[in-house]
């Protein structure tokens, strides 16, 4: 049964015209594409609710979305597409259609298409993705000037991506102005995918338009071909192909033509008013929250003598594979370290199951730089042995490298501690006042303070300087260093903060669950609710550990991959990585010119709207000498872009059987810019230091060199340009969170402090979501 349906815009702008024009032709359903003028997408969520009160009044209904996604040039910004994806996906539900119509994206005139494949296919396979997330159906309509202009560049999209979620809408004269006979050269290739046809008819002489039947677009040829495959769908009108260029007069003609073809061939065809349960499953519903799995509650554990056998108690994963966790956090860097924290104060005598799995090993019981043992020099060549390089496997983040092991690389970071300005946290989900409350959270617990380093007289004088000559925002640079005085009995020895403290806080609190060396490689999730997770051992025997939440704290490269690996593949997961972009020098002081003893000199010039970048710079403590050189670094903003991503090695695995890490990652023409800007203001800064021998040469770091990257699970309202919402929880599935830098929409400082501010409210969250 054939069921006729057309694009209403080409009748009249009027929704009431267009509506008694098809009723008084048989024909209830309407491609949404214009109405008063507007696209469907650019329609407000009034005005759509007023469109779908007049459709309904009158029995009509939707039966596809006439998106604009795919016309625009190959060579422009994807990410808006992005955005009108997500809206044409509301859309469709909205109105209880699963078609959206896209197209294959513009090529450069002159220029040979192919040259642009591999663009078009990771677009539409992006598309695809997300549509195969949101179980909806895209239809790829052929078009000239697009790459799927003729039958071998739609077949080669169709079979590239090979998804069921991506069809074809066949357009016969769409074909014929590409030169190509639309049933003789087309549909021989395409006819597997087609799931619905666009119809009208033209001449190839003139390319005038003409009612079906009359022109040279083979359209009978279509017509028997279809009863002759028994073909049952939509079959659109569009009289003239003209958006926006509306013709009753013609549209009649237009379509008592198709209709007397219809009936000589024998095509059936529907002439009543569609079903109301019609596409019922894709229209929106109310949300229903499932129901919490009943859980039995926890009692205090005791330690038991075999657990203590190291720094800090551990627990056999066969022990843990027979608990149920109300939480369990995967990953023991800042994030994860803050989260467990936060629960073991907030529940210390509510009885809940709290556990943590870590990948790595016990390496340190704090930060390198606590340990009397290590010079700087020592401590770098053990930072150094400890440190895994991704660079040779990620040629486009060659910086890239992974600390696996307790408390992560917080045993070895640096503990600057600025906060991300607010110019870029309005543009999060979070208001910025409730952000600053959970900064100061995170900065009690993490001792950040100004007075390590401004102490310093040199500090002092170099202010002075750089306020002098315009830097008003110059500052100390926030360290997360414990500087109480170890008296009255109180022992301050973990001076530089690492996650190790967090730990040891919480055990202070109750007990928690701790297994090391304990690879988790799949998540399970049952009905959209979080299960447990597999979870693997050096000796590969493998164990499911069963919880009702569980906090991601991985890593950005680590927590992707891990839900990617487990088949939760959300719209924006992998997506949007950024990375600073990171300058440096190596300027040298003259220590004529500043007769002072150093001490600990940090200076930071904070990162603002006008200046988009920070710079910090300082000098540790050293013996009195001639020259010294100064640490110098300078951070760029980096454009948060869709197409920067972490995805799945399809050829290379871990001894785990999970696949490894690919990134595809470059800087935009507007991250260039910000660089070029950066580097003159490092410039300016040095120049104003006065203390410094020659102009040192400023270099950019490799991608990843700098430990900031983030991103790819990042935060937002949308479910289609963000992987958690505002409160770190993965869009869509109840009880699994994301707490560290991954989640991060964009980055203006160091990220470690705002992380563990996040995961302090994220874990305030799940507090409160299990009272």
């Amino acid at each position: 049964m054939i069921t006729l349906t057309a694009f209403g815009d080409e009748i009249s702008p009027d929704s009431e015209i267009q509506m008694d024009t098809l009723a008084s032709e048989g024909i209830y359903y309407i491609d949404l594409r214009g109405v008063g003028g507007k696209n469907v997408l650019q329609l407000n969520d009034e005005e759509v609710a007023e469109v779908k009160k007049r459709l309904d009044a009158r029995g009509f209904r939707i039966s596809s979305i006439a998106s604009p996604i795919g016309i625009i040039p190959i060579t422009d910004d994807f990410t808006p597409q992005l955005n009108d994806m997500r809206r044409a996906i509301y859309l469709a539900k909205y109105f209880g259609t699963p078609y959206i119509r896209i197209r294959s994206f513009i090529i450069p005139q002159g220029e040979n298409p192919l040259k642009y494949r591999d663009e078009v296919l990771r677009r539409i396979k992006d598309l695809t993705h997300i549509a195969e997330h949101e179980s909806v159906i895209l239809l790829l309509e052929n078009d000239t000037t697009m790459y799927g202009d003729t039958g071998e560049r739609t077949l080669d999209i169709l079979q590239c991506i090979n998804s069921t979620n991506l069809r074809f809408a066949f357009d016969p004269v769409n074909f014929l102005r590409s030169s190509v006979l639309p049933m003789t050269h087309a549909y021989p290739l395409v006819e597997p995918y087609i799931s619905y046809i666009h119809l009208k008819d033209a001449q190839i002489d003139t390319g005038k338009v003409v009612p079906p039947g009359k022109g040279d677009a083979e359209i009978v040829k279509l017509l028997t071909s279809l009863k002759e495959k028994r073909y049952s769908g939509f079959i659109s009108i569009e009289p003239k192909g003209m958006p926006g260029i509306a013709d009753r007069d013609f549209f009649l003609v237009a379509a008592k033509a198709l209709k007397t073809l219809l009936n000589k061939i024998g095509l059936k065809w529907d002439k009543n008013n569609p079903d109301l349960d019609t596409f019922s499953n894709f229209s929106t519903s109310s949300a229903i929250k499932p129901k919490q799995a009943s859980f039995p509650p926890a009692c205090p554990q005791v330690i038991s003598p075999e657990t203590v056998d190291s720094w800090i108690p551990l627990t056999p994963l066969e022990k843990m594979a027979q608990t149920d966790y109300d939480v369990l956090v995967i990953g023991s860097g800042a994030g994860g370290g803050a989260a467990l924290w936060r629960l073991c104060d907030q529940w210390r005598n509510k009885g809940k199951r709290v556990g943590m799995i870590e990948a790595g090993d016990l390496l340190l019981p704090t930060h390198v730089e606590n340990l009397g043992l290590f010079s700087r020099e020592r401590a770098l060549q053990y930072i150094s042995s400890i440190t895994r390089p991704l660079g040779k496997r990620l040629p486009e983040f060659s910086g890239a490298k992974q600390v696996f092991g307790l408390g992560g690389r917080t045993i070895q970071w640096a503990g600057a501690c600025p906060r991300i300005p607010s110019y870029l946290i309005s543009q999060w989900p979070i208001p910025i006042k409730e952000m600053k409350i959970y900064y100061k959270i995170a900065e009690l617990v993490m001792n950040v303070n100004k007075s390590f380093s401004k102490s310093s007289l040199p500090t002092r004088i170099i202010l002075n300087r750089l306020w002098a000559n315009g830097f008003f925002n110059a500052t100390s640079i926030p360290f997360a260093v414990d500087i109480t005085p170890t008296k009255y009995g109180a022992i301050h020895s973990n001076v530089v903060f690492s996650s190790i403290l967090f730990l040891a806080e919480a055990l202070n609190y109750r007990p928690f669950d701790l297994a090391v060396n304990a690879r988790a490689v799949q998540l399970l999730i049952e009905k959209g609710k979080t299960a447990g997770v597999k979870v693997v051992s050096p000796d590969l025997k493998s164990y499911w550990i069963k919880a009702k939440t569980i906090v991601l704290s991985a890593s950005t490269f680590e927590t992707p991959r891990l839900l990617l690996h487990s088949g939760i593949s959300g719209p924006a997961i992998g997506h949007f990585l950024i990375d600073h972009s990171a300058l440096a020098a190596n300027p040298i002081i003259n220590r004529k010119l500043l007769l002072e003893d150093l001490g600990r000199i940090g200076i930071l010039i904070p990162n603002t709207k006008d200046n988009p970048y920070q710079i910090e710079f300082g000098m540790l403590e050293k013996p009195l000498q001639d020259e010294l050189e100064m640490i110098f670094h300078g951070y760029g903003n980096v454009e948060p872009r869709f197409e920067n991503r972490i995805f799945l090695d399809p050829y290379e695995r871990d001894k785990y059987g999970v696949p490894k890490i690919q990134v595809h990652f470059n800087f935009s023409n507007r991250d260039r810019v910000v660089i070029q800007q950066l580097a003159a203001g490092m410039e300016r800064v040095l120049t104003s230091l006065g203390i410094i021998d020659g102009q040192p040469k400023i270099y950019l770091r490799a991608p990843g060199d700098d430990n900031h990257e983030s991103g790819t699970c990042r935060m937002g309202n949308d479910p289609y340009n963000s992987a958690v919402n505002k409160f770190g929880q993965i869009h869509g599935i109840s009880g699994l969170y994301v707490a560290d830098n991954s989640i991060l929409p964009t980055l203006g400082a160091n990220p470690t402090l705002t992380t563990v501010a996040l995961a302090i409210r994220t874990a305030d969250y799940i507090i409160h979501q299990n009272k």
